[in-house]
């Protein structure tokens, strides 16, 4: 995986892009007030939105409670 800093047309502020490969797969942005990061599934088109803050304190959580 690799990150990219971009400007994109769609957002006023610099985004950071994470790809796989050739394929985004997510993208971390700054337009509200705290981080959000956006999941891509390019095959559908289907793109999800979380808040940053929230979704990696889950992700901690979630290794704490396996290696329990």
């Amino acid at each position: 995986m690799k990150i990219e800093i971009a400007s994109v047309p769609d957002r006023e502020y610099l985004v950071a892009e994470i790809w796989d490969d050739n394929i985004l797969i997510a993208e971390v942005n700054q337009e509200k007030l705290d981080l959000t990061i956006e999941f891509y599934f390019n095959k559908d088109k289907i793109k999800l939105e979380y808040d940053y803050e929230l979704f990696i304190e889950t992700l901690i959580r979630a290794k704490e409670l396996l290696k329990q």
